[in-house]
Protein backbone atom coordinates (compact mmCIF):
# COMPACT_ATOMS: atom_id res chain seq x y z
CA UNK A 1 0.00 0.00 0.00
CA UNK A 2 2.99 2.49 1.23
CA UNK A 3 4.37 1.70 -2.47
CA UNK A 4 1.30 2.33 -4.51
CA UNK A 5 0.78 5.93 -2.54
CA UNK A 6 4.44 6.21 -3.29
CA UNK A 7 3.63 6.00 -7.07
CA UNK A 8 0.76 7.83 -6.79
CA UNK A 9 2.52 10.57 -5.31
CA UNK A 10 5.79 10.79 -7.88
CA UNK A 11 2.93 10.78 -10.51
CA UNK A 12 1.46 13.64 -9.43
CA UNK A 13 3.78 15.46 -8.55
CA UNK A 14 5.16 14.72 -12.28
CA UNK A 15 2.31 15.55 -13.73
CA UNK A 16 1.91 19.33 -12.13
CA UNK A 17 5.12 20.35 -13.00
CA UNK A 18 4.48 19.30 -16.59
CA UNK A 19 1.18 21.09 -16.79
CA UNK A 20 2.94 24.12 -14.84
CA UNK A 21 5.40 24.22 -17.67
CA UNK A 22 2.71 24.12 -20.61
CA UNK A 23 0.49 26.55 -18.68
CA UNK A 24 1.00 30.29 -20.51
CA UNK A 25 -0.77 31.83 -18.03
CA UNK A 26 0.81 30.80 -14.79
CA UNK A 27 3.15 33.14 -12.85
CA UNK A 28 7.05 32.56 -12.51
CA UNK A 29 7.67 31.36 -8.94
CA UNK A 30 8.26 34.99 -6.57
CA UNK A 31 11.85 35.64 -6.04
CA UNK A 32 12.81 36.05 -2.27
CA UNK A 33 12.48 39.38 -0.62
CA UNK A 34 15.87 38.97 0.77
CA UNK A 35 17.14 42.62 1.24
CA UNK A 36 20.61 41.19 0.97
CA UNK A 37 20.65 39.01 -1.69
CA UNK A 38 19.52 41.83 -4.37
CA UNK A 39 22.54 43.15 -6.11
CA UNK A 40 22.13 47.40 -5.62
CA UNK A 41 21.48 48.32 -9.52
CA UNK A 42 24.58 49.90 -11.12
CA UNK A 43 24.26 53.44 -12.09
CA UNK A 44 23.75 54.21 -16.23
CA UNK A 45 26.83 55.45 -17.45
CA UNK A 46 27.16 59.02 -18.20
CA UNK A 47 26.86 59.53 -22.54
CA UNK A 48 30.33 59.65 -24.02
CA UNK A 49 31.04 63.10 -24.79
CA UNK A 50 30.58 64.63 -28.25
CA UNK A 51 33.72 65.11 -29.93
CA UNK A 52 31.94 68.44 -31.76
CA UNK A 53 35.23 69.06 -34.72
CA UNK A 54 34.77 65.23 -35.56
CA UNK A 55 31.13 65.47 -35.88
CA UNK A 56 31.45 68.73 -37.91
CA UNK A 57 34.04 66.99 -40.17
CA UNK A 58 32.01 64.12 -40.74
CA UNK A 59 29.08 66.04 -41.95
CA UNK A 60 31.16 67.77 -44.39
CA UNK A 61 32.51 64.68 -45.84
CA UNK A 62 29.49 63.08 -46.48
CA UNK A 63 27.79 66.72 -47.59
CA UNK A 64 31.41 66.18 -50.37
CA UNK A 65 30.04 62.18 -51.25
CA UNK A 66 26.36 63.75 -51.73
CA UNK A 67 25.51 64.30 -55.29
CA UNK A 68 23.35 66.57 -55.08
CA UNK A 69 24.92 69.43 -52.38
CA UNK A 70 29.16 68.90 -54.38
CA UNK A 71 28.98 72.00 -55.69
CA UNK A 72 26.46 73.88 -52.91
CA UNK A 73 28.07 75.90 -50.60
CA UNK A 74 27.59 74.54 -47.00
CA UNK A 75 29.36 74.66 -43.60
CA UNK A 76 28.99 72.53 -40.43
CA UNK A 77 29.35 73.62 -37.10
CA UNK A 78 28.62 71.54 -34.01
CA UNK A 79 28.38 71.72 -30.46
CA UNK A 80 27.08 68.87 -28.10
CA UNK A 81 25.87 66.73 -30.81
CA UNK A 82 23.58 69.76 -32.04
CA UNK A 83 24.62 70.64 -35.56
CA UNK A 84 24.52 73.84 -37.61
CA UNK A 85 24.57 73.99 -41.11
CA UNK A 86 24.83 77.07 -43.11
CA UNK A 87 25.46 78.13 -46.86
CA UNK A 88 23.36 78.14 -49.49
CA UNK A 89 21.82 76.07 -52.17
CA UNK A 90 20.23 76.21 -55.30
CA UNK A 91 16.75 74.31 -53.90
CA UNK A 92 14.54 73.71 -51.49
CA UNK A 93 15.08 69.80 -51.59
CA UNK A 94 18.97 70.48 -51.61
CA UNK A 95 17.96 71.86 -48.52
CA UNK A 96 16.30 69.00 -47.09
CA UNK A 97 18.76 66.65 -48.55
CA UNK A 98 21.61 68.18 -46.51
CA UNK A 99 19.24 67.96 -42.85
CA UNK A 100 18.77 64.19 -43.96
CA UNK A 101 22.86 63.94 -44.54
CA UNK A 102 23.24 65.58 -41.24
CA UNK A 103 20.74 63.38 -39.09
CA UNK A 104 22.37 60.21 -40.45
CA UNK A 105 25.89 61.33 -38.56
CA UNK A 106 26.65 59.44 -35.73
CA UNK A 107 26.82 61.62 -32.67
CA UNK A 108 24.54 63.95 -34.18
CA UNK A 109 21.87 64.79 -31.92
CA UNK A 110 19.96 67.82 -33.18
CA UNK A 111 19.74 70.16 -36.46
CA UNK A 112 19.55 73.18 -36.84
CA UNK A 113 19.10 74.18 -40.54
CA UNK A 114 20.18 77.86 -41.48
CA UNK A 115 20.93 76.87 -44.79
CA UNK A 116 19.27 79.37 -47.65
CA UNK A 117 17.74 78.96 -50.53
CA UNK A 118 19.22 81.34 -53.26
CA UNK A 119 16.60 83.11 -55.42
CA UNK A 120 16.44 82.48 -59.12
CA UNK A 121 17.62 84.55 -61.51
CA UNK A 122 14.77 86.14 -62.98
CA UNK A 123 14.06 85.00 -66.76
CA UNK A 124 16.44 87.34 -69.44
CA UNK A 125 13.83 89.82 -71.33
CA UNK A 126 14.07 89.74 -74.77
CA UNK A 127 15.23 92.54 -76.13
CA UNK A 128 13.16 94.91 -77.45
CA UNK A 129 12.43 95.45 -80.97
CA UNK A 130 14.87 97.88 -82.88
CA UNK A 131 12.93 101.40 -82.86
CA UNK A 132 11.32 101.77 -86.16
CA UNK A 133 9.60 105.31 -87.19
CA UNK A 134 5.61 104.25 -87.60
CA UNK A 135 4.82 103.58 -90.75
CA UNK A 136 3.89 106.78 -93.03
CA UNK A 137 0.35 107.17 -93.33
CA UNK A 138 -0.82 106.52 -96.82
CA UNK A 139 -2.31 110.36 -98.28
CA UNK A 140 -4.91 108.88 -100.43
CA UNK A 141 -8.36 109.29 -99.34
CA UNK A 142 -10.30 106.28 -98.32
CA UNK A 143 -12.80 104.69 -100.84
CA UNK A 144 -10.99 106.48 -103.59
CA UNK A 145 -9.91 103.57 -105.91
CA UNK A 146 -8.79 105.79 -108.50
CA UNK A 147 -6.55 108.43 -106.73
Amino acid sequence: MKKIATVLMVALAMSISVFGAQNKNAKPPAKPSNAAAKTPAKPKAAPAPVDDAGVAAAVKAKFAKTPSLKTANLDASSKDGVVTLTGSVKTGGAKGVATNVAKSVKGVKKVDNQITVEAKAAPAKKAPAANKAPAAKSTKPKGNKNG
